[in-house]
């Protein structure tokens, strides 16, 4: 029944501005944090990587450590987000495997780490994609950051009735760790109270399954670059607050040509002429999926080697 109220309160989901129909908006009724004090975040000072604190580490291994005893499966990545996150580009390439390192040879264990282990080995149905090739449950074009805590928008073939769509991933998938990125949509369709309260809603239920979340700020929309600054300020507060690491992914993507955004469609990453978002060398670094795919890597490897599990 809980659950079933939680849904029924997280219905302000957006699904436009990625090409699906439907619009919901509701305000939320439970208390939210006050999201003024992110106003006082320096977005262009905060490191692009994630800096991990020894207290931070400390409570990362706690949560890795309760994820494992839940029956986790440290090969599992869920990927929690909107159209640039439910994008063949995105991480979707390395299953392949034939990425190209160029300098970043050092990224190699931790592609293989994810690569080629099924994704969802306790989803109750046959499956051989693995983390980087798997669709994510909570990721849908034109989601906002309600989308994955409103039971409306839960696939059926893999979900609960009544369960929201990041429940159904954390159940069916069981990772151990997720990559978030919201904002993209919310900038035209939330406002920064009702973003603060879902972002948290949504990291707080990860750490309680036990999974690491690394938590992204998002590229400007530059149709309003305020709000964008906004929400992203959110994202790094909410970050410290949560003590998980932060991939300043808007910092590293405002030197690159149109920020690195589609120029037609900026609602989607830049892509390479020739679609390869999985070579790190050369002019592939000045597109926004290369260089979002490359950051990534960079901020998966740094969390499992404080976690141990890579070394």
């Amino acid at each position: 029944m809980k659950a079933r109220l939680l849904g029924l309160c997280t219905a302000a989901v957006v699904l436009s501005a990625c090409g699906a129909s439907p619009t919901h908006s509701a305000r939320p009724t439970l208390p939210v944090s006050k999201p003024a004090t992110a106003a006082e975040v320096d977005l262009d000072a905060l490191p692009i990587l994630p800096e991990i604190t020894p207290a931070m580490a400390e409570a990362l291994r706690a949560v890795y450590r309760a994820g494992q005893a839940r029956g986790n499966q440290p090969r599992a990545l869920a990927k929690l987000g909107d159209c640039m996150t439910d994008n063949p580009y995105f991480l979707a390439p390395l299953s392949a495997g034939r990425f190209e390192l160029g300098e970043y040879s050092e990224l190699k264990p931790v592609i293989e780490h994810f690569r080629g282990a099924p994704a969802r080995a306790h989803g109750g149905q046959p499956w051989d994609a693995d983390a980087f090739a798997t669709p994510g449950l909570a990721a849908a074009g034109g989601f906002n950051v309600a989308g994955p805590l409103d039971p409306t928008w839960a696939n059926p073939e893999w979900c609960r009735v009544d369960e929201s769509p990041l429940a159904c991933e954390l159940r069916v998938s069981r990772p151990a760790f997720a990559i978030v990125m919201f904002g993209t949509n919310d900038v035209n369709t939330t406002d920064p109270a009702s973003y603060d309260f879902y972002l948290r809603a949504i990291i707080s239920q990860t750490l309680g399954a036990g999974v690491v979340p690394i938590l992204s700020t998002f590229p400007t929309r530059p149709e309003n670059p305020v709000k964008s600054r906004q929400l992203n300020q959110i994202v790094a507060r909410v970050a410290q607050d949560y003590q998980v690491p932060l991939l300043n992914l808007n910092r590293a993507l405002a030197d690159l040509p149109n920020q690195g955004i589609d120029p037609e469609d900026p609602t989607h990453l830049s892509l390479p002429p020739d679609g390869r978002a999985d070579v790190f060398t050369g002019e592939h670094l000045r597109y926004g999926a290369t260089m979002r795919n490359l950051l990534t890597l960079q901020a998966l490897d740094r969390v499992l080697r404080t976690l141990g599990v890579l070394r």
